[in-house]
């Protein structure tokens, strides 16, 4: 028989304080009209919200799970807020559908009533959410169970503008290129992205020398000048070779260009999917790959921050304009980026918008299988976890050091309740102090990130 009340201490919103383990069955009974007229579920929006919005900014990622492992069956939808703000992770094993839920969570971004005011880019390490582009033919009779039909989403494919030929002789398909401005880059992102360790000569040369052009050039210099100005400093020649051949390095990751395009990023209404798989097959190519994703978080921060002055100086004299959208970023792989040890290029802009993003109105998205190898100080300022099932004890630790009052057991406890299936996940809210056992919805457009097998 499947039971009333699942989860063992888990308190869904209509039967908190009603239906608690050692109820009796007559009295988990009496509860279930309140169950079953329970009010829309929205995770990630707090109570004053609910009443103001209702379910508008918002999209419907799943379903509330009523019961325990296999006698589960799915109930109210949940949706989740996309209108403000918030800092996200979306956890799991490998294979238990946590990248299949970050495009679950683009698709709302993109047809959530508010979409036209929110610019989404999706960081793609793995090169899997060009498929976006493609309705999800394949599952059309599980769509249909949810109501919902395959659908194509108008994604933009970039790709770093020296890399073209990678792509094209490869058949791979992409819309436009992007560059950067390598004048952007602070002598310390550009030691990460070399490896260097930050007491060597090399690095107190690429320190001094980056201080020099930035005086001289401003954000106008090139990697061309940095090689030509090795010369001008008195350092030892196997210093200056050394820098040199790393610059060199860098003018073939193909990422650099006379100015910077990374702003067409960030279009209101737009998904921008950020294909820096390629660099996957360089030498520390994960470092290239977060130098990318650290200009970008500069860049779209930077410019939010401005436009926030402007947004409350125009509150202030009854104006309603929005000259920049509200920002999504989504990152997989994202514990290669914002790692618990060490840095990398990303470190300290992704932080910034862990701690500062509510106010200019950023939300990240932060996806990984080792959420134990991601920056604690990530894990702490989450306010919604998304958590599929998780088997290694130091991840399981990781999330519950960060597990608030509101939750009666350990994680393990509820994971362990949860069905083994895909898509099954425990979502925690901050904002409404809730957690609920859930089964994200099928996707609405093609996931390329599945496991091939010798059968197929």
């Amino acid at each position: 028989m499947t039971k009333l009340y699942p989860y063992k201490g888990l308190e869904p919103c209509a039967v908190s304080k009603v239906a608690k383990p050692g109820n009796t069955r007559l009295d988990l009974l009496s509860s279930s009209f309140q169950f079953f007229n329970m009010p829309n579920i929205v995770v990630g929006r707090s109570e004053e919200d609910k009443e103001e919005h209702g379910l508008e900014g918002t999209g419907v990622i799943g379903k509330h799970l009523v019961g325990e492992d296999e006698e589960a069956h799915t109930a109210n939808p949940l949706h989740f807020d996309v209108a403000k703000p918030h800092v996200v992770g979306v956890f799991g094993k490998r294979g238990t559908g946590k990248s299949y839920s970050m495009g679950t969570l683009v698709e709302e971004c993109q047809q959530s009533d508010v979409s036209e005011n929110i610019s989404t880019i999706m960081i793609d390490p793995m090169g899997i959410f060009w498929s976006m582009k493609r309705p999800n033919e394949r599952d059309v009779s599980m769509l249909d169970k949810w109501d919902m039909k395959p659908e194509a989403f108008d994604a933009q494919v970039y790709i770093p503008k020296g890399k073209t030929r990678d792509f094209d002789e490869k058949e791979m398909p992409y819309d436009d290129t992007f560059t950067l401005n390598p004048a952007q880059l602070t002598s310390e992102e550009w030691r990460m992205a070399f490896g260097l360790d930050s007491n060597t000569e090399m690095s107190i040369l690429l320190e001094r020398m980056c201080e020099d052009l930035t005086d001289e050039f401003g954000d106008e210099y090139r990697i061309k000048h940095m090689k030509k100005a090795l010369g001008e400093y008195e350092f030892p020649e196997k210093t200056k070779r050394g820098l040199e051949n790393r610059l060199r390095n860098a003018e073939d990751w193909g990422v650099f260009g006379e100015e910077s395009s990374i702003d067409k990023l960030t279009e209101a209404g737009e998904l921008s999917i950020v294909d820096v798989s390629v660099f996957g097959q360089l030498s520390g190519g994960t470092r290239v790959q977060a130098l990318v994703v650290a200009i970008l978080a500069k860049r779209i921060l930077m410019r939010r921050m401005a436009a926030r002055r402007l947004e409350e100086l125009d509150e202030m004299q009854g104006l309603d304009r929005a000259d920049e959208p509200i920002q999504w970023m989504l990152i997989d792989e994202a514990h290669e980026y914002l790692p618990a040890e060490g840095e990398t290029p990303a470190t300290n802009p992704l932080l910034r918008w862990v701690k500062i993003g509510r106010e200019p109105g950023v939300s990240l998205v932060l996806c990984t299988q080792q959420p134990a190898k991601l920056h604690p100080n990530a894990l702490s300022q989450m306010d919604l976890l998304l958590a599929h099932r998780l088997t290694a004890q130091q991840d399981i630790d990781a999330l519950q050091e960060i597990m608030q009052t509101y939750m009666r057991y350990d994680l393990r406890h509820y994971i362990d309740a949860l069905p083994d299936r895909p898509g099954t996940a425990m979502i925690m809210d901050d904002n409404s102090e809730r957690a609920y056992p859930a089964q994200m919805r099928p996707r609405k457009s093609w996931h390329a990130g599945g496991t091939p097998d010798a059968f197929d």
